[in-house]
């Protein structure tokens, strides 16, 4: 290191003789990257030629559907607050520079329902809108690929989808036979968090777990990647499906019982809330409960439920995280993110960086830049490179969390942390009852 640093030095004052200035030593000795922040901004201005090279209106559009009711409506104040967060400080800093343009960005409801996104990116696309970045989930965004990439031509990415499947009809419909696609995730598939939450059954010395799952993309996808990496630790698991739209689950909790499990995994939404308590009645309290992370907001918002996790010491898994972020969010709202606002938060930035550095309103010139700019992206959620066989980031890490209730109130408590270089980390003992 200290060998490393005498060359750095040394590096720096030739350079500074041979009449360099700060600025040009940076440009020759540190690396690019890209955020969150104003000076980044600035960056891919430049990159872009500076402001009299780049051709965009007044006011740029940036579509932001989330759903703001239907199975993930518990997460519709957070959804909002991400959009209006990344709204203000990007334009804060548009401002501070100087700059000449502002972006809108366009919330819309998608009612977490895939029809309804249809109707809502083909709106947004009718209006113009050329790049359209939100909370977008898994089932809504396999029933948009047909259409984005055949019709509308626009340029959509999802903060939230994770469904596996999605990655290889992207690649095998439309990457490896026309070589591009509009449709990009912000976040990884779901092969990774199976893999975290196979590693943490195995590290419980579970050899039997049943799946409680929604049978969509989403919930399948999920599934299966637990089973394929629970069974590399000799695991063994029995599938229930169910219908999220239905109104009881009482048959598919029976075949539960039935399946005399060492741990149930619930992978699961809002309809998670009429699941445990249905689970109550028929006794599968007596089992360990593990959780995906779309539970983790729904647990905190049923005040019952989260008591009765906390006394189970029920285990879940959720995207890395930043403290830094929800100090943030926090300090402008007066209360805490729930999951996925800094995904949110980190696809519309990264979207609008694209947006400058394309020099133009064009969906296939902003397609271009969010490769270009994603490579040297890394927000609040995680570096942003994109495999360009699947047009999702190519790693990501999780970490486990609990439920404690501290002072009267259901806090979420980080438990663990999981990394697919490292391997499981568990911070304290525990072991869901």
């Amino acid at each position: 290191m200290k060998k490393a640093l005498v060359v750095f030095l040394a590096l720096g004052v030739m350079l500074f003789a041979a009449g360099l200035s700060k600025q040009e030593l940076s440009l020759l000795t540190q690396p690019y990257q890209l955020g969150p922040n104003c000076e980044s901004i600035m960056k891919v201005v430049e990159w872009a030629g500076g402001v009299n090279n780049i051709h965009l209106p007044k006011t740029i559009l940036i579509g932001a559907p989330a759903p703001l009711s239907g199975a993930l409506g518990s997460f519709a104040v957070s959804n909002y607050n991400a959009i209006k967060l990344a709204s203000d400080e990007i334009n804060g800093c548009m401002e501070k520079l100087g700059l000449p343009w502002r972006f809108k960005f366009l919330p819309e409801d998608t009612r977490t329902d895939p029809q309804t996104a249809v109707e809502v990116v083909r709106k947004l696309a009718l209006q113009g809108v050329q790049i359209i970045a939100g909370r977008i989930t898994s089932r809504p965004m396999g029933s948009l690929m047909y259409p984005v990439n055949e019709e509308l031509h626009v340029v959509v990415m999802s903060a939230t989808s994770t469904a596996p499947n999605l990655r290889v009809e992207n690649y095998k419909e439309y990457i490896a036979k026309t070589g591009k696609s509009y449709i990009f995730w912000a976040i990884t598939n779901d092969f990774l968090q199976g893999n975290a939450l196979a590693d943490l059954a195995a590290k419980l010395g579970y050899k039997k777990v049943t799946i409680m799952y929604r049978q969509d993309d989403y919930g399948v996808g999920l599934a299966t990647a637990f089973k394929y990496y629970f069974a590399k630790h000799g695991g063994k698991v029995v599938l229930v499906p169910y219908d999220p739209n239905a109104r009881t689950f009482d048959a598919e909790l029976r075949v539960v019982a039935a399946s005399k499990p060492d741990a149930i995994l619930f992978i699961s939404f809002d309809e998670l809330k009429v699941i445990l308590r249905q689970a109550l009645t028929l006794g599968l309290q007596k089992y360990p409960w593990l959780f995906s992370e779309t539970c983790r907001g729904v647990l905190l918002n049923d005040p019952y439920l989260a008591k009765i996790v906390a006394l189970k010491q029920g285990i879940g898994t959720g995207p890395g995280g930043s403290e830094a972020f929800a100090k943030l969010y926090e300090k402008k709202f007066g209360i805490p993110p729930m999951l996925y606002a800094d995904y949110i938060y980190d696809t519309l930035w990264l979207s609008a960086l694209s947006v400058l550095k394309a020099g133009k309103y064009q969906a296939d010139a902003i397609r271009q830049a969010l490769l270009e700019v994603g490579a040297y992206f890394k927000g609040y959620t995680g570096p942003k490179k994109f495999n360009p066989l699947t047009q999702e980031p190519m790693k990501t890490s999780y970490h486990y969390w609990t439920i404690k209730i501290v002072n009267g109130k259901p806090t979420v408590v980080k438990v663990g942390f999981w990394d697919p270089d490292t391997g499981i980390e568990l911070y304290m003992p525990i072991h869901p009852r």
